[in-house]
C-alpha cells in the first residue's frame, strides 16, 4: 500500500494544495474536464503562459510544462503542472495513445513540483476521459509514478491528493490502492 496518497471527490481547483497537476493536450487546449475547472479558476493568462513553455518541450504523453497558477493563487495554490496525457491531431482523433507514459508523468510532475518547494500535490485523474484510458490502468500508471518518485527521493515530504470526482474513477483508484 502507498502511504500518504488521498483520494477526494473534491474538484482539483477547489483542494488546497501547493500545486496541481491534471492531463493536458499537446496543443495546450483547456477544454473539457479538469483542464477546463483550472482554466477557469487560473483565467486566460495560464494558456498563453502555457503554449510558451510547450513550445520549447517534446509533445508527448508523460512530459510536464510547469506554469504559475495566477488567480489560484489567492487560494494557496502556487503551480499548475501540465501533464501531456492526450495527443490531439492523430489518425485516431484525440487519445492517449502511450498511456503506461503516464507514469514517468506523474513522477516528473512531483519532481518538478518538489523542486519548487511544493510540499503538497493534486492530481486529477490523467485520462480517463478524452484520452480513452480504463480508469483502473490510469490508477495504476499514477500511483506507481508515486511510487517511483517516492523510491528517487527517500526524504522527500510530497503529500499527494487523487482529485477524483466522477464515480467511475474515484472507485478505480480506490480499489487499486486496496490491492497494493
Amino acid at each position: 500500500m502507498i502511504t500518504g496518497v488521498t483520494l477526494s471527490r473534491e474538484p482539483i481547483q477547489t483542494l488546497t494544495v501547493d500545486a496541481i497537476g491534471y492531463g493536458a493536450k499537446d496543443t495546450g487546449e483547456m477544454s473539457g474536464g479538469a483542464a477546463a475547472a483550472v482554466l477557469a479558476a487560473a483565467g486566460p493568462e495560464i494558456i498563453v503562459d502555457l503554449r510558451a513553455k510547450l513550445a520549447k518541450l517534446p509533445r508527448q504523453v508523460g512530459v510536464v510544462a510547469v506554469t504559475p497558477s495566477f488567480k489560484m493563487e489567492a487560494s494557496g495554490t502556487r503551480w499548475v503542472l501540465h501533464v501531456i496525457s492526450i495527443i490531439k491531431n492523430t489518425p485516431q482523433g484525440a487519445y492517449c495513445p502511450q498511456p503506461e507514459r503516464l507514469r514517468e508523468g506523474i513522477s516528473s510532475a512531483m519532481e518538478a513540483a518538489f523542486k519548487l518547494g511544493a510540499t503538497s500535490i493534486a492530481f486529477a485523474a490523467l485520462a480517463t476521459g478524452e484520452g480513452r484510458v480504463e480508469p483502473a490502468n490510469a490508477a495504476q500508471y499514477m500511483l506507481d509514478g508515486v511510487k517511483d518518485f517516492r523510491i528517487n527521493h527517500p526524504g522527500a515530504t510530497l503529500a499527494v491528493t487523487f482529485s477524483l470526482p466522477t464515480f467511475r474513477d474515484f472507485e478505480a483508484f480506490a480499489s487499486v490502492i486496496e490491492c497494493r
